[in-house]
């Protein structure tokens, strides 16, 4: 009985591009769904606002009638969900750009840009008017 000789397979390289995409992803989602809500505000008012609770023009209006009831459900789960996201996948990417198989990886560059983004989506949602345009989604 004999062993029939093997080739050795390198393993695949996680160079991380799956997650540098999923985070250009969240981040592509997360600035649509506050394009959205802001330009849904701006159709009541003639102009660019950061509306809230009760503002003047948007006070007495129902604001999702119809079709836009499932967008606006669609934003409030992205705008609540998309920061917890993206801060999670700041943490993973931060570890995985200290490991030694990514410093030479061709995709630490756009890793590296996609954390920042995400950073910057998990910063975002702590900021006044995101938690008031949050709010106002949710009134």
């Amino acid at each position: 009985m004999t062993i029939a000789n093997v080739d050795v397979v390198a393993p695949r390289d996680r160079s991380g591009r799956a997650l540098a995409r999923m985070q250009f992803a969240l981040v592509a989602v997360y600035v649509v769904a506050i394009g959205v809500a802001l330009g849904r505000a701006a159709s009541f008012s003639g102009h660019l606002y950061l509306p809230h609770q009760g503002d003047e023009f948007t006070g007495n209006a129902d604001l999702w009638p119809g079709l836009w009831a499932p967008t606006a459900l669609m934003m409030i789960v992205v705008i609540g969900v998309a920061p917890w996201a993206a801060a999670a996948a700041t943490l993973v990417a931060g570890t995985r750009l200290l490991t030694a198989g990514m410093r030479s990886s061709a995709h630490r560059r756009s890793l590296i840009v996609g954390t920042v983004l995400a950073a910057l989506v998990a910063v975002s949602s702590l900021t006044p008017p995101v938690k008031a345009l949050l709010s106002w989604l949710l009134d």
